[in-house]
């Protein structure tokens, strides 16, 4: 009686791990970066690599910005993404991050510490074109040398799904 009930919490187990794993992680990368004195650089942008495990799946990239407001006033940041492939085959693409809309309201929420939270989709539905590391870059575009007032940067890539109409 002992036995069975082991193996039958054993099998539920194994099929509660299963369907979690294969239904709700559809995250391939996610990794936050602190900027040194809240200064985002021109000329240093922050390098990721990732393993890209898929040419036939397409994957939405988020970006989410931790902004101390009293110092950082702009209501965006203009960004560059580029994605190099394992051949150094680059892509380079242009984004602005939105801070507040049209009529002066904030697009994202405080924090604990007040500082401003704002995440953005800032390429969807974006197809590799072959497997295994790619590099990827994340700079600000601005005029400015250095932009202050960021605290961090988050880039997360998640497995997207094209919906076509009927």
């Amino acid at each position: 009686m002992k036995s069975a009930l082991s193996k039958s919490l054993f099998i539920l187990s194994a099929a509660a791990i299963l369907f979690l794993t294969s239904s709700c992680n559809k995250t391939i990368f996610d990794e936050t970066r602190t900027f040194a004195n809240d200064t985002w650089m021109r000329f240093s942008p922050e390098k990721f690599e990732v393993n890209a495990p898929s040419t036939e799946d397409c994957y939405n990239f988020v970006v989410t910005l931790t902004i101390d407001t009293n110092i950082f006033h702009e209501a965006g940041l203009p960004i560059i993404l580029e994605i190099a492939n394992p051949e150094n085959e680059t892509r380079t693409m242009f984004a602005t991050l939105l801070f507040r809309n049209h009529e002066g309201t904030v697009l994202g929420h405080l924090d604990e510490n007040d500082n401003l939270v704002i995440t953005q989709t800032v390429r969807e539905y974006y197809f590799f074109n072959t497997t295994g590391i790619h590099h990827i870059s994340l700079g600000q575009r601005t005029s400015k040398y250095e932009i202050r007032g960021i605290k961090q940067l988050n880039l997360h890539i998640e497995k997207a799904k094209l919906e076509y109409p009927d």
